[in-house]
């Protein structure tokens, strides 16, 4: 998986697609079969311990009107398959996650605002709820994640192919460790790949180790057979495969929990996270928050793709934040952001004027 973890628009044409050679993934090696690598292991040893339960987001004078049951519910309801895998290699990749399951619910609820969010943003790409998992495999969700060799986020996007997909890149601002754009553009590539390959194996076998040598498998074997299980397509890495298998045994968690001993933490309660258009007044994550009555330690750190807090020019103004922390109820505030129409990369990092220090209405 990914080595020496330490702190943690799609393509414009196929041409640069087949250009690129190479998905939004991290930059690793074969994982050793059916075990968490020490990396993996140490992100998850890396979230609030479990006598601090305050998840990610968590802003303590706010109402946690976010439910823990909605978001598996949704999930859940947007899984491609509602059963679990009778492959070996995921139910031990289950037993690999949800070996303490105590543990690995505590995990999934600090973590439950930004599952919330990423699960929301993939139910409206309308693609399969098994991507949910995608940043959870790569970073246990922390956007500020950085692996050996340069991918970085919770996606963990080496930074070429980041800029092929529209990321920006540049001196005080890294895409990347944006939970929204990068988010954003993993799913518009997972789109893309949807259109190129279909299913959602040959997808993720395609985004894990390049379209390109997703077509030179399918060649060389003369079919369009994908089976992670039967390693089909033949001449993959292990680790392509094997990404599929967690990815099924995450998705068997949620499904089925109680085939692991899991209890999800369905009475979980949170404060929901949300895009936010900044005014292009504000030049820092600090004057946002102390104007608008937020914890700037935390909006950095849900937003560390701003270096040292700073808002550059020329760089999208999308802030995730907590909605509810904006005075609105979180139910009114979410269903604004279904009634805006999208802001593009444009607009948001060259947002219409407004007064000094306004923010506008979440954006979805």
């Amino acid at each position: 998986m990914i080595a020496n973890l330490r702190t943690l628009s799609v393509l414009g044409t196929l041409a640069m697609l087949a250009a690129c050679q190479q998905g939004v993934r991290p930059n690793m090696e074969a994982s050793e079969p059916f075990a968490l690598s020490s990396e993996e292991a140490a992100l998850m040893e890396q979230l609030p311990p479990a006598d601090n339960p305050a998840p990610i987001g968590g802003f303590p004078s706010a109402p946690a009107n976010g439910h823990g049951d909605d978001v598996f519910a949704r999930i859940k309801r947007n899984l491609s398959t509602q059963s679990c895998s009778t492959d070996s290699s995921s139910k031990r990749w289950r037993q690999s996650y949800a070996g303490d399951p105590v543990a690995f619910a505590n995990h999934l609820e600090r973590i439950l605002p930004l599952i919330d969010f990423v699960s929301s943003e993939v139910e409206r790409s309308g693609l399969p709820a098994e991507f949910v998992f995608i940043p959870l495999v790569e970073s246990w969700y922390k956007p500020d994640a950085i692996g050996h060799g340069g991918p970085a986020g919770m996606w963990q996007m080496i930074s070429s192919t980041a800029r092929n997909h529209g990321i920006h890149i540049k001196p005080g601002y890294d895409g990347r460790l944006s939970p929204v754009e990068s988010t954003r553009s993993a799913l518009s590539y997972l789109k893309t790949l949807q259109g190129m390959f279909g299913g959602w194996e040959a997808i993720v076998m395609a985004y894990n180790a390049g379209e390109g040598r997703m077509m030179g498998a399918f060649r060389r074997s003369s079919n369009r057979d994908v089976s992670a299980a039967n390693r089909k397509p033949h001449g993959l890495s292990n680790t392509t495969y094997d990404y599929v298998a967690k990815l099924q045994a995450l998705s068997c968690l949620i499904a089925e929990p109680g085939k692991q001993g899991l209890r999800l933490p369905l009475s979980a309660r949170f404060i929901p996270l949300a895009p936010v258009l900044v005014d292009p007044e504000v030049k820092t994550l600090d004057q946002f928050a102390a104007s608008h009555g937020q914890d700037a330690i935390e909006l950095r750190r849900l937003n560390p793709g701003y270096k040292g807090g700073r808002i550059v020019a020329g760089v999208p103004r999308l802030v995730l934040m907590p909605i509810a922390a904006q005075g609105a109820p979180a139910a009114a505030a979410a269903s604004a952001t279904v009634a805006a129409p999208p802001a593009t990369v444009a607009e948001s990092a060259n947002p219409t004027s407004a007064s000094p220090h306004q923010v506008q209405k979440p954006v979805p």
